[in-house]
């Protein structure tokens, strides 16, 4: 893991929640104004945390490797291995997909009665046992 004992973060809170918003082709543009240093550590930062991950791979794209070895150590040539590597496909930022949610009741009696009145009678004893 990149992100050690330097769990401090290298920006402002106000910037990281500026990329965590960006489209992910405006990161570079958000850091262009960072010294090298700066992004190589950010880029550490957030790629040692889930929800920024690609954004840390976006701004390590921005630096070369002797910043990146500098910011994180042997974790930071792993770092800029990955950044060179082009994405399989275009995937929403991690967290940024909404999870499916029902609200309907789990009612478990009623799948096992559905389960009895569909089995012959000798299988539907066997499957009220085995449910329960």
């Amino acid at each position: 893991m990149i992100a050690d004992d330097h769990d401090a973060c290298p920006v402002p809170a106000e910037m990281i929640g500026r990329l965590y918003r960006s489209p992910q082709h405006g990161v570079s543009e958000l850091v262009s104004g960072l010294s090298s240093a700066r992004r190589g550590s950010l880029a550490a930062f957030c790629y040692g945390r889930a929800h920024l991950r690609d954004i840390g791979l976006a701004i390590a794209a921005t630096c070369d490797l002797e910043t990146l070895v500098e910011a994180g150590g042997r974790a930071g040539m792993f770092l800029f291995e990955q950044s060179r590597v082009l994405p399989q496909e275009d995937k929403p930022r991690s967290g940024s997909k909404q999870a499916k949610v029902s609200l309907a009741p789990l009612n478990s009696t009623a799948s096992l009665s559905a389960a009895s009145l569909s089995a012959p009678p000798s299988e539907a004893s066997s499957n009220a046992i085995t449910a329960g």
